[in-house]
């Protein structure tokens, strides 16, 4: 089947995003995208905004545009639907750029989960399994920075919002027939509350390679490394990366280096960073706060306890089939091993709590069966 032959409208002035926006609210759902460069910097950079009905495109030059409430008015609409693909890095353009999160949502990923289709189907194969369209990806590692956009970028942007409403209304089909529509809505408003909730949240140590192996002082040194990196990180808006790398935290944790110079033959930092950064991490190595304290930093599971892991794995595979879900949609294996943990902290099933996510759908289709594994072990 062939690509839809779509009319392209490029907005850059703020009259032109008062007019598009005066179109757009008319309509009871639109696809919406964003083009961004993450590169060398701990924010993203907006460049781009796709906004689509189905048969036309709007291509928003952010660079261009300096009063967006236009847009604000739109993504926070609630009469109007914003559909998107894999919304989680989105987010992060739509917060940073506009101080707020397009509600409501429906996340053409998370839909297709739901309906079959995997736990992460990209876009151009989704659009080619429902639509039967294949998409040329030529333009996804684009500079969208640059002006001016040329016209194979445009078409590349425009394609990638341009069937968000066909799938939409595909996927809403099929979670009604399935009776999934209230699930998905859910999964939905969960995104939103867990990105609120994690805005500005500081690294997670268990990330940290080999943390658990610490001792307690090494412990809340490598926590002041940790944060002292995320808010140099925000200060300079370098990727973490760029600053340190997590094994070289790990190694100054154990090892506070006594002088600079013994950075540069520390693994896991550039030369760069540590002309930039490195007295600040001599400094937080070094200078640690007494009342500071670190989050707990759990042991790898037993013998024991990873064999009973596997058997909560077996229940959440078997309910997976017997929907047709993926089962990751359904439970995170993190989840399980903390489900384990609180068993053998207990030693019984009685008292152990589910995670928060388990008070929705999650209630009716899996909740009650790990529990019920659990009580099988007393």
């Amino acid at each position: 089947m062939r690509e839809i032959e779509a009319d392209r409208y490029y907005v850059a002035s703020d009259s032109g995003l008062r007019e598009a926006a005066s179109i757009w609210q008319q309509y009871p759902a639109l696809g919406i995208d964003t083009e961004f460069i993450r590169v060398d910097t701990f924010y993203p950079r907006p460049a781009l905004i796709q906004v689509s009905n189905g048969q036309q495109c709007w291509l928003i030059d952010v660079l261009d545009i300096h009063d967006f409430s236009p847009l604000v008015d739109i993504i926070t609409a609630p009469h109007i639907v914003k559909i998107v693909h894999a919304a989680s890095e989105d987010m992060d353009v739509f917060d940073r750029l506009l101080g707020t999160l397009p509600e409501p949502l429906f996340d053409t990923q998370i839909g297709a989960a739901f309906c079959g289709h995997g736990a992460s189907i990209g876009y151009g194969k989704l659009v080619q399994t429902v639509l039967d369209i294949e998409l040329s990806k030529d333009q996804c590692r684009s500079d969208w920075l640059a002006r001016p956009l040329t016209d194979e970028q445009q078409h590349y942007a425009c394609l990638d919002v341009l069937y968000l409403p066909a799938l939409y209304s595909h996927l809403q089909i099929e979670l009604d027939r399935q009776q999934r529509t209230e699930w998905a809505q859910e999964e939905n408003l969960r995104q939103i509350t867990r990105y609120r909730d994690q805005r500005g949240a500081s690294y997670n140590m268990e990330r940290v390679n080999n943390a658990w192996r610490l001792d307690e002082t090494e412990r809340k040194r490598l926590w002041n490394l940790v944060l002292g990196r995320d808010a140099l990180a925000r200060e300079y808006d370098k990727p973490r990366n760029h600053i340190a790398k997590d094994f070289a935290l790990f190694e100054m944790a154990r090892r506070p280096p006594r002088h600079i110079a013994e950075l540069t033959k520390m693994e896991g930092l550039r030369s760069s960073g540590i002309r930039q950064f490195g007295n600040h991490l001599m400094q937080l190595a070094h200078d640690v706060p007494q009342n500071l304290v670190y989050p707990p930093l759990a042991d790898p599971l037993s013998k024991t306890e990873t064999e009973h892991l596997k058997k909560l794995r077996a229940v959440a595979e078997q309910i997976a089939n017997a929907h047709h879900l993926p089962p990751e949609l359904l439970v995170r294996k993190l989840e399980m091993e903390q489900l384990v943990r609180q068993y053998f902290l207990r030693s019984s099933a009685t008292g152990i709590i589910m995670p928060e996510r388990f008070n929705g759908w999650r209630q009716q289709v899996i909740s009650q069966a790990l529990h019920d594994e659990m009580a099988t072990w007393n």
